[in-house]
């Protein structure tokens, strides 16, 4: 056990699953959302978070969304040069995933202008609708191949709950009629607009009747975690 883990002192303190990569959310339901993937992964004999990613809420409700997720990410990456492995590399890897909306554009914004080693694509990085394969390792060069993949869809907004599958969606809506009260279409893909009771509802709904199938989106945001993070592909 390291001494003086800053990390995993602070961490303790937070409740979180400690592992060597971090992936920081805005909130509880994104974490379960990942968690549950990760489960039925494993049950089907798939790798997907592993032993070596760990998905934490950077709070729950008001201490959680965006403004918790920039608090979390400078505070860890202050810790983070004072923990080293036994080769003397940093002992932890610290990266802040947010909705693509204004909050979440803007909290980018914010972070990379408060602390100017965090880089966009490396150590934060928004959800987009299409999330390309990266060809490039670099993070200007993976950047550009989000945003050319992206172009389509200009600044449409997007969210966690947007990458469930239309079947599952549709299944949702047919237990809970007009509970979706707004979505944004733009060509194949779809923003729900919802509030917070609606989204409590649906990712209670979602971890009683999604398959793996109906969260291959969130599949996807781990393969491009992963392949930020210097992991190798999910098996």
């Amino acid at each position: 056990m390291r001494i003086m883990d800053m990390i995993a002192r602070y961490a303790a303190s937070k409740s979180w699953t400690l592992r060597p990569n971090i992936v920081l959310v805005e909130g509880t339901s994104d974490e379960a959302l990942f968690r549950r993937a990760d489960e039925l992964s494993r049950l089907a004999g798939q790798v997907l978070l592993g032993d070596n990613i760990s998905i934490v809420a950077a709070g729950r409700g008001d201490q959680g969304g965006t403004f918790g997720v920039a608090r979390e990410l400078i505070a860890l990456r202050s810790y983070a040069p004072l923990v080293l492995d036994k080769r003397g590399f940093l002992a932890y890897r610290i990266v802040a995933l947010v909705d693509n909306d204004h909050a979440g554009r803007q909290i980018i914004q914010d972070v990379t202008r408060l602390d100017r080693s965090a880089v966009e694509f490396q150590d934060i990085v928004a959800l987009r609708p299409v999330i390309p394969k990266f060809i490039k390792t670099d993070p200007l060069s993976r950047q550009h191949e989000c945003n050319l993949a992206n172009l389509p869809y200009g600044m449409m907004d997007w969210e966690i709950e947007d990458t469930l599958s239309p079947k599952l969606i549709a299944k949702f809506e047919k237990a809970n009629p007009d509970i979706i009260v707004e979505r944004t279409v733009n060509r194949d893909k779809i923003h729900y607009n919802l509030e917070d009771s609606a989204k409590a509802v649906l990712h209670l709904f979602v971890q009683r009747e999604a398959a793996l199938e109906d969260l291959s989106g969130v599949v996807e945001i781990v393969h491009m975690l992963r392949a930020i993070l210097g992991l190798p592909s999910c098996t």
